[in-house]
């Protein structure tokens, strides 16, 4: 994953990022590693940080190579920000954690503008370490909300049915992720182990899936 976002998101600029969440939340591990990884700087934001001066705090130590945070954040962002902060914000903005809408992407560009710091979606449980897919978002797509992206490199993603078929086009199903991020499964839950992660149908012997539930 780290390797991924080195490539992916600290490739953006030489700012860093700015930490402000516990890294016993996965949304601090991106902030916090790619940047060292790359000899980048790491600003650290009070944990405490008031969110109505995320804006004006971010702003002031802008600009960044990227900044990771939820759609709940971005949506802050749209209001604190003037559109010369929002346009020198940073290389990259990832949201993730939450459904990202296209509404909110729309906001943010007539804010940053043309030429404005651009956007990135996330997605990925805990079990597959932290992030599995994404994407810059480069036009604005159809539909309400922002695709989860493409998978990372060295992992994989389908849309299956109960009976693990791959869903045809249009019909609802259930998203499952494999490759080597996959975690092991839960301590002490063999039960819960045994229900979320399962043989993969579609990978080597002895390769399973995650059922995300999503």
């Amino acid at each position: 994953y780290l390797s991924w976002t080195v490539d992916s998101y600290a490739a953006q600029g030489t700012g860093g990022a700015p930490l402000f969440s516990s890294i016993a939340f996965d949304l601090g591990i991106p902030d916090l590693f790619t940047p060292l990884i790359t000899g980048q700087p790491v600003t650290l934001l009070p944990t405490d940080l008031d969110t109505a001066a995320l804006g004006s705090t971010l702003a002031a130590h802008a600009p960044f190579s990227f900044i990771k945070l939820t759609p709940g954040h971005l949506d802050l962002l749209t209001h604190q920000l003037t559109p010369a902060q929002a346009r020198d914000l940073a290389g990259l903005v990832i949201a993730a954690g939450d459904s990202f809408t296209t509404d909110l992407v729309a906001r943010w560009r007539a804010l940053a503008g043309p030429q404005g710091t651009r956007l990135a979606t996330e997605y990925g449980p805990t079990e597959i370490t932290i992030g599995n897919s994404g994407q810059p978002i480069d036009t604005l797509p159809d539909g309400e909300l922002i695709p989860l992206g493409d998978p990372i490199p060295n992992s994989a993603m389908y849309v299956l049915t109960d009976d693990l078929r791959p869903a045809p086009t249009g019909v609802a199903g259930e998203v499952y992720i494999a490759g080597d991020g996959l975690a092991r499964g839960y301590l002490g839950r063999p039960d819960l182990t045994a229900e979320k992660f399962l043989p993969d149908p579609f990978g080597p012997a002895g390769s399973r899936l995650y059922r995300t539930g999503d």
